[in-house]
């Protein structure tokens, strides 16, 4: 597997030694985009074999961008890609052997058409290619956005005049740190109008998108060295714009925002800014559609010199595991086996009654699976409210491939898919005492117990049983068919079944924090406070600022200066702090 890194402002320079003295525009390769959506994406980077590469989830799906390769100073001094199709073919085998390995098929997206004809000449029939519309980039002329001549464009010329003539006394600021707050306000502005306009929930989603990814590229502001500009009137900020360089010809334009209002302002901050982009800087692109009509509109109207084609680029034949998922299955039986040394009937009953292929997690190294856990579903009852929770078992990797951080890599890959698929809360019992520190590493704290089981288990019903863990305040929930394994497993045991006597410490991590604390708002209806969750590496979704408000919980990713800082186990923290959480007659 490939040893990937969590994409932060201090690899700014990294980054930018492949892309800026490369040939490539696409604005996913802006630091801006980069940086401000990884709260979305979980994107991390990595460099294999002089090319560097990410890799990022899409819709719960692995996926990678194409690589990029390392520029070579030439003998006049300058710096150039060097075309290799031989070498990125490797470098995509690779990425490829990654993505088996956490259990995707093969995605990489965001392909410009060189690349495609590498996968049509030297991979052929291996990868089904489909052109991307929604997504392809428009890139201008600078100098066009500058001049707006022709008849073409005679329409945005009457725009500018026009503001002219009702602003002119209008001025043109650089965007500074100073300035980020009338930003905000701005944006507010423009926001309301447009959710008044399309009274949509998906667009409303898109637009909290897009606003967590604006605030957290400004609070980097310097740190991953942004560029804007802002218009005002009479003391008034109407408008404001910022991007980056994708490389050393192409400048990105990351966000534009004005108050419509004012007739022109749009017009009026795209040419400014256009102007006083560095004169290096001969095209500018003005990034993707996405679908949205009124925007496909907006992006054309501005006559682009081309659009930047981009294809999505899957497996057309995955590899057997994929296609067979009890083949896996089968597999993960075998590494159990061989990890844990249990009876074969309790083997065959956990995989035949509590496993089913959506719950299992592996890591396939050579098309084989190497590591594997399985996140099982259940109900936690917390205050009379039932949560959806995973719980964690059997996490194992193959004896010959230790610190290989395959365990790592599942346990990740886990908390994506976990979070992706509505769970609240994960839980787990450790099998070792080192096992502890592991867990703590990555984000579970001790804020759980499993208790010893009644007594008279086998002769319960599962009316009286119910009964029973419903009279308990914070608990994880066991169904019919959870109680008829259980019994099952004891009856497997035999005279070998030694109940514990006393609890033992379990452990739970938070996977969806807001959800978590709404829980948790509800049954602190008085309690009103603030917190800015960060650090959270795994799901960096849950990196955001929280109010608690009496009941309500909101997110946001506005800065708040008060805010105490908390990390995911801080969080579980306060949540669990006072609960008695439990839970009793789990597998493993």
């Amino acid at each position: 597997m490939i040893r990937f890194k969590n994409t932060t402002a201090e690899d700014r320079e990294i980054i930018r030694s492949f892309t800026l003295n490369g040939d490539r525009m696409n604005c996913d390769f802006s630091i801006g985009n980069i940086i401000g959506w990884r709260f979305l994406y979980n994107s991390q980077y990595a460099i294999v074999d002089d090319y560097l590469v990410f890799r990022f989830y899409a819709d719960g799906h692995l996926a990678y961008m194409s690589p990029i390769a390392k520029p070579k100073e030439k003998a006049d001094g300058s710096f150039g890609v060097e075309p290799c199709d031989e070498c990125s073919v490797e470098v995509i085998k690779k990425l490829r052997d990654d993505s088996i390995a956490m259990g995707h098929p093969f995605l990489m997206l965001g392909v410009c058409d060189h690349m495609r004809q590498v996968f049509e000449s030297v991979l052929p029939d291996m990868f089904e290619i489909k052109p991307n519309r929604d997504h392809y980039d428009y890139i201008y002329l600078r100098e066009k956005l500058i001049s707006l001549s022709g008849k073409h464009l005679q329409s945005k010329r009457n725009h500018i005049n026009k503001f002219k003539s009702l602003y002119p006394d209008y001025e043109y600021r650089p965007l500074t740190k100073e300035l980020i707050p009338e930003c905000i306000r701005l944006e507010e502005i423009w926001r309301e109008h447009e959710e008044e306009e399309k009274e949509d929930d998906e667009k409303s989603t898109e637009l909290s998108k897009e606003l967590r990814s604006m605030t957290r590229i400004f609070n980097r502001w310097d740190e991953i060295g942004m560029t804007g500009a802002t218009i005002f009137v009479e003391g008034k900020m109407v408008a404001f714009t910022f991007g980056n360089p994708i490389n050393n010809r192409t400048f990105d334009i990351c966000v534009e925002k004005a108050d419509t209002t004012y007739e022109g302002s749009f017009t009026i901050i795209n040419q400014e800014f256009a102007k006083h982009i560095p004169e290096q800087y001969i095209y500018i692109n003005r990034e993707e559609d996405l679908g949205d009509e009124g925007l496909r509109r907006a992006k054309l109207s501005y006559k682009p010199e081309f659009l930047l084609e981009k294809f999505s680029i899957m497996d057309k034949h995955p590899l057997s595991g994929f296609e067979e998922p009890s083949k896996v299955l089968a597999e993960t039986r075998q590494l159990w086996k061989t990890v844990f040394k249990d009876d074969d009937r309790f083997i065959d009953l956990y995989f035949s009654k509590v496993v089913k292929p959506e719950y299992n997690v592996t890591c396939q190294i050579k098309g084989k699976v190497a590591g594997a856990l399985q996140t099982l579903p259940y109900k936690m009852l917390i205050h009379g409210t039932e949560i959806q929770t995973s719980y964690v078992s059997g996490v194992c990797s193959d004896p010959d491939m230790r610190n290989e951080g395959i365990g790592n890599a599942i346990m990740r890959q886990a908390h994506m898919q976990m979070y992706n698929t509505g769970t609240v809360i994960a839980t787990l019992i450790p099998a070792e005492e080192w096992l502890y520190d592991w867990y703590s590493r990555m984000g579970y704290v001790n804020r759980i117990v499993c208790t010893p089981p009644p007594a008279n288990i086998m002769e319960m019903s599962f009316e009286e049983f119910d009964r029973m863990q419903r009279a308990k305040e914070c608990v994880i929930l066991h169904d019919a068919n959870n109680l008829e394994v259980i019994k099952k497993d004891i009856e497997i045991a035999g005279e070998q079944y030694h109940p514990a006597t006393d609890p033992i410490n379990g452990m739970l991590r938070i996977i969806n924090v807001k959800k978590a604390l709404e829980i948790y708002a509800a049954a602190h209806p008085d309690v009103h406070t603030k917190i800015h969750v960060r650090a959270d590496k795994d799901i960096p979704a849950n990196n955001a600022y929280y109010t608690i408000d009496h009941g309500r919980v909101t997110r946001t990713d506005r800065p708040c200066g008060c805010c105490p800082k908390m990390n995911i186990s801080e969080v579980a923290d306060m949540i669990f702090k006072d609960e008695k959480a439990e839970m009793f007659l789990m597998l493993n």
